[in-house]
């Protein structure tokens, strides 16, 4: 347990329930029942959920940060660009000016980066709120607190555009400094910004098509040429089919003694029509039997699906990892320690190839990506310290074990050759010989 800005003492803890931060409230801090029970009894996202517990003479507020992870962890895995910037502060903003509606007093906010939570898949902030009575000016540790958080995100290349930065520097070291006006301005000026987002928006969907066209497998391109040439041939069998037709039709005609152009040239372009149509339709049908099977080889080969009118955006790097092709002996090169599945699940290594390596759901994020529905979008992190391996659960909802133990959340939790580590219901064996 750590003290914090607030002479609180804290630490974390996780049960079936889920993952929780706890705050011990001192014998000299009061607990303002009145917000404790408006907040309990009237949920809002903008604020991490609590419960208060009373174990003798002390006082605990349990805050439940399942599946979230701290402004500081999520700062240090994602470079923010203009726009998630401004939305992330304008969030922050909101929430602050929630405070009013619930009655509470905005130095009971906890202002900092380790203490503001993230869902990493929506970028939403919950805050930490301490119904507890103070005497201070929160404004200072607010301002303190934003403009850390602009400098610490701030991303030099895209600031030069516009000089951004400055100017929200600028706004929260105003005299006249107030959540209202400073949300107007956050608003304004991410407006301003949307032409920009748009174009860079459709350059990135742009490098989606492309990747879409350059990595596709042998397989995928077997499989399209296969289907054109399925057409073609269907197509040219159907022809004499026709001609045949159109040949009995006209003897018939002659056989009854008709021989107008008319009625000759009117059998030649109904066939015709006939014909068009056919043709069509068999293209129509190869169309339909084809997106049939890409959904299912698409489906094989991801085990899920994204959900309707999402796709992923891939940065620039993962358009270049994407379509490398790595020679064998650079690969026999990377020498790493790694996790090697172990069960009835898939075959699988986890290459630690990094200080801090993250395994979850949320491809953005994650280092290494896992598509079970019950691993958590950042569900633990591995790191290394002077030869030595630790991991430690990211607050997600089924845990982290190390040899059957449960890994407590944000606490790092040594790891050593042969450990068994279990992801929800997915285990792996730690190899520190390497590959």
């Amino acid at each position: 347990m750590k003290n914090i800005l607030l002479d609180f003492e804290y630490s974390f803890n996780n049960n079936a329930g889920g993952s929780y931060l706890i705050l011990k409230i001192n014998g000299d801090n009061k607990i303002l029942n009145h917000q404790a029970e408006i907040l309990c009894q009237n949920p809002n996202s903008a604020f991490l959920p609590f419960y208060v517990r009373r174990e003798n003479d002390s006082t605990f507020i349990c805050y439940n940060i399942t599946s979230k992870i701290s402004l500081s962890q999520y700062i240090e895995r994602k470079s923010l660009n203009k726009k998630e910037l401004l939305d992330l502060l304008r969030n922050i903003a909101r929430n602050l000016m929630l405070s009013d509606n619930y009655l509470l007093d905005l130095s009971g906010f906890i202002l900092q980066p380790e203490f503001v939570f993230i869902n990493p898949a929506t970028a939403e902030a919950s805050l930490i709120y301490v119904p507890v009575s103070y005497h201070r000016n929160p404004m200072e540790g607010l301002r303190t607190f934003l403009i850390n958080l602009v400098i610490n995100t701030s991303n030099s290349e895209e600031s030069t555009r516009d000089n951004y930065l400055q100017r929200i520097l600028n706004s929260i070291k105003s005299d006249t400094f107030n959540l209202v006006d400073f949300n107007r301005f956050i608003i304004d000026l991410r407006n301003s910004g949307e032409p920009y987002e748009c174009e860079k928006n459709t350059v990135q969907q742009e490098a989606v098509a492309d990747m879409d066209t350059l990595c596709r497998s042998p397989k995928d391109k077997a499989h399209e040429y296969a289907t054109k040439n399925k057409r073609i041939r269907s197509a040219i069998l159907l022809q004499p089919v026709f001609l045949i037709v159109v040949a009995i039709v006209c003897l018939l005609m002659v056989s009854q003694q008709i021989y107008d152009i008319i009625s000759i040239s009117g059998v030649v372009l109904i066939a015709a029509a006939l014909d068009y149509l056919a043709v069509k339709k068999i293209t129509a049908n190869q169309d339909k039997r084809e997106i049939i099977d890409n959904h299912h080889m698409e489906s094989d080969n991801t085990g899920h699906r994204e959900g309707c009118g999402h796709k992923r955006v891939f940065s620039s790097t993962e358009l270049v990892r994407a379509c490398d092709t790595i020679i064998i002996s650079e690969a026999s090169q990377n020498c790493y320690p790694y996790l090697e599945s172990i069960g009835s699940h898939r075959i699988e290594r986890i290459i630690i190839d990094k200080n801090k390596l993250v395994i979850g759901r949320l491809a953005s994020m994650a280092d290494h990506i896992m598509h079970e529905d019950t691993i958590g979008k950042l569900h633990a992190e591995i790191t290394i310290c002077e030869g030595t391996y630790y991991i430690k659960d990211l607050n997600s909802k089924n845990g982290t074990f190390v040899n059957g133990i449960r890994v407590p959340g944000n606490k790092e939790f040594e790891i050593k050759e042969n450990d068994i580590i279990k992801f929800s219901n997915y285990e792996y064996v730690f190899r520190q010989q390497y590959v």
